[in-house]
C-alpha cells in the first residue's frame, strides 16, 4: 500500500481507497466496460495542528483528495523558512498554533492553523501530478528582498506593493509566486527528494513576513467552494476543524492577481 492508500481512514475513505486499489491509472476497473471511465484521483495524507475552541493545540493527520484545490492550502512554504513573529524569528517546522505573528499589514494576528503536507520527487508517485517549488534568490527583488534564498512552495502568492499596474485596494495585491520564474533569480525547481511544505492560517487574513518578502496566509478564496461542488468543499472544509464554515475564513486582506496578469504586467 503506498503513501497516499494507508489504512488510517474513514470508512468513507477505505471505500475510496478500495476502489483506487482495483483500478488503473486509466480509471478502468477489471471487469467492468471500459467505456468513458471517470477518474478517481488519489488520496493523500495532511498533517493539521489547530487551536481548538478551549484554545489547546491539537494535531491531526487526516486523507483528503490529492487535488491542487485541497493540496494548495497546504504548500506555500518550504521547510526552513523563517516567520517573524512576536517572540523572534521562528523557523515554520518549529511554529506552533497560538504564536502571534507580524504581518506586513502591520498587525500582530494569532496562528490558528498549521498545515503540511509532503511534496516528491517527480515520477517517485505514480498517477500524482508533479508539482514544483519556487526558488527566489537573495535581493530578486531588492536589497534584503529577500535575505538569504528563500523556497517557496506551489501555492505561494507574494503581496505586491505599488507595481505591476494594480491599481485596487490601495495599490496593493497577491501575485503568484510562480508567475516571477524567470531562469534567474526566480527559479523553479524540482525536489530531488521528499520535502515536506507548510502552510499557515492567522485569526485575520493577512501577509506572512518572511525573509524579507511578504506571502499571503491561508484563504480559499471568495468563489473555491462553488467550484469545487458540496463534496469536495465539505472535504476542504473538515481539514480546519477549527471552523464551522466557509465564511469563517473572512475577508482577503488584498485582491489577487492570476498569474496572467502578472505575466502581462512583467512583459509590459
Amino acid at each position: 500500500m503506498s503513501y497516499y492508500q494507508y489504512n488510517a481512514v474513514s470508512s468513507a475513505d477505505s471505500v475510496a481507497v478500495s476502489t483506487l486499489k482495483n483500478r488503473s491509472l486509466t480509471g478502468r476497473i477489471p471487469g467492468h466496460a471500459n467505456t468513458a471511465p471517470t477518474p478517481v484521483p488519489l488520496n493523500r495524507r495532511y498533517e493539521i495542528a489547530y487551536l481548538d475552541p478551549q484554545g489547546e493545540v491539537a494535531c491531526e493527520t487526516r486523507l483528503a483528495p490529492a487535488i491542487p484545490e485541497i493540496e494548495n492550502a497546504f504548500c506555500a512554504l518550504a521547510r526552513g523558512s523563517v516567520i517573524a513573529t512576536t517572540e523572534g524569528p521562528v523557523a515554520i517546522e518549529d511554529l506552533v498554533p497560538g504564536m502571534v505573528a507580524h504581518t506586513a499589514e502591520g498587525r500582530e494576528e494569532t496562528i490558528t492553523w498549521i498545515g503540511s503536507m509532503t511534496l516528491f520527487p517527480p515520477n517517485a508517485m505514480p498517477g500524482m501530478a508533479p508539482r514544483r517549488l519556487v526558488r527566489v534568490t537573495g535581493d530578486a527583488f531588492g536589497v534584503g528582498r529577500p535575505m538569504p534564498d528563500l523556497i517557496l512552495g506551489p501555492s505561494a502568492r507574494l503581496l505586491i506593493r505599488g507595481a505591476l499596474g494594480c491599481k485596487r485596494d490601495g495599490n496593493a495585491a497577491y501575485g503568484p509566486a510562480a508567475s516571477f520564474v524567470d531562469g534567474v533569480s526566480v527559479i523553479e525547481v524540482a525536489p530531488v527528494t521528499p520535502v515536506t511544505v507548510y502552510h499557515v492560517m492567522l485569526e485575520r487574513h493577512g501577509s506572512l513576513r518572511i525573509a524579507g518578502l511578504e506571502v499571503e496566509s491561508v484563504h480559499p478564496g471568495t468563489q473555491l467552494q462553488e467550484r469545487l461542488g458540496p463534496d469536495l468543499a465539505q472535504r476542504l472544509l473538515s481539514l480546519f476543524p477549527h471552523l464551522q464554515n466557509f465564511s469563517d475564513f473572512g475577508v482577503t486582506a488584498h485582491p489577487r492577481l492570476t498569474s496572467h496578469e502578472v505575466e502581462v504586467a512583467l512583459a509590459g
